[in-house]
């Protein structure tokens, strides 16, 4: 049996995106007959610490999968460290985010992309840039897209006229956006009814405090903290959910991958980092106002609201999990074949193939 230690920064339930997909990958490796280890240590928020590393050296095991980054990393240089310093095991990273990072922190990601046997990233367009800025990177690349942390609801009782926000309660989320949409139809007598869905995480209490205020005062229903089936409960019921995130739709977005498996019709924003199938299962609004004026024609409209809900069919299936804990049982097993793995007086080097069929040496 194939054994795994997954080392994150944060885990369920602390509020952390990626400790939320971890913890989900986590859960469908071992329906597969993949053995994983849960790492876990408070040591991980240390800037530096070498406890962390001999912890994970001395740990019986196949390969070390990092994701990275997560909230309870911090700043610490401890996960790209691992992938220098852990031996005679393949070591492998997930890149959630790369492109948000300034360029001071780059030198962060140069161990994933001299030391790492494999980078599994989110989206094509950060697989891409990340290739770019680290031409001369050993190991290979490649893209699977996240899944949805949120389970699919069996609750059929959609409600008509309801639209929903779902995400962290958190600043640069599209919150206010959210708000500015509920105001509008308020004042249009548009007859909609809103709902805002989502964790608060710790260090953002103050601000989760003001949204509640303004929501309060628009006759925003609020649902925070909620476990994940009944998160997944009051999508079903929601006809719309408004997400308008401010760099775009795109893959990566765990918020919404579990609208559309919830059948819920998305409006956002589509931006360059949007991918084809995604922009033709959503619907694009540039602002709060384009977004009243979609959902008040989709009201009127029960036929496309149909074709809408058979597209999201379509999509919800690139986010089953079976299907994404597949595509990495299937590289670990590709990382520990003997034509790849190699060992030698220096180490052990993977010859392994790139997303083009190119081999590179990760040592």
């Amino acid at each position: 049996m194939t054994s795994v230690v997954m080392v994150s920064g944060s885990w369920p339930p602390q509020a952390c995106g990626v400790g939320d997909y971890t913890e989900m990958l986590c859960r469908e490796l071992e329906r597969q007959a993949i053995s994983v280890v849960r790492f876990v240590s408070s040591k991980l928020t240390q800037l530096w610490s070498f406890e962390t590393i001999d912890r994970i050296n001395r740990l019986e095991c196949d390969l070390v999968h990092i994701q990275y980054p997560t909230a309870g990393y911090g700043r610490s240089i401890t996960p790209s460290a691992l992938a220098r310093r852990v031996h005679n095991k393949p070591v492998l990273v997930t890149l959630h985010e790369y492109s948000v990072f300034r360029w001071y922190r780059r030198a962060w990601f140069s161990p994933f992309a001299q030391h790492c046997a494999a980078r599994v990233f989110t989206t094509d367009p950060e697989r891409e840039l990340f290739q770019r800025r680290f031409p001369a990177r050993k190991g290979f690349d490649l893209t699977i897209e996240i899944g949805s942390n949120i389970p699919a609801s069996t609750d059929d009782a959609r409600q008509p006229g309801k639209v929903c926000y779902f995400g962290l309660i958190a600043p640069n989320k599209g919150i206010e956006e959210f708000l500015d949409l509920c105001a509008i139809a308020g004042s249009s007598a548009s007859g909609l009814t809103f709902e805002l869905i989502g964790a608060v995480p710790e260090r953002h209490g103050r601000y989760a405090d003001e949204i509640a205020k303004r929501a309060l005062a628009y006759g925003v229903h609020m649902s925070f903290g909620l476990p994940d089936d009944a998160v997944a409960g009051r999508l079903a019921r929601s006809t719309f959910a408004y997400l308008p995130f401010p760099d775009g739709a795109s893959a990566k977005r765990g918020t919404l991958a579990a609208a559309i498996v919830n059948g819920a019709i998305v409006v956002t924003r589509h931006s360059d980092i949007t991918p084809e199938w995604i922009r033709s299962t959503t619907l694009d609004a540039k602002t709060p106002l384009d977004a009243l004026g979609i959902i008040a024609r989709l009201q009127n409209d029960g036929g496309r609201r149909s074709a809408m809900a058979e597209r999201n069919a379509s999509a919800a299936k690139r986010f089953r999990w079976d299907a994404i804990a597949r595509r990495h049982a299937d590289l670990y097993r590709q990382l520990l074949h003997p034509s790849v793995r190699r060992g030698s007086a220096a180490g052990t080097e993977y010859v392994v193939p790139n997303e083009r069929g190119e081999s590179r040496l990760a040592s």
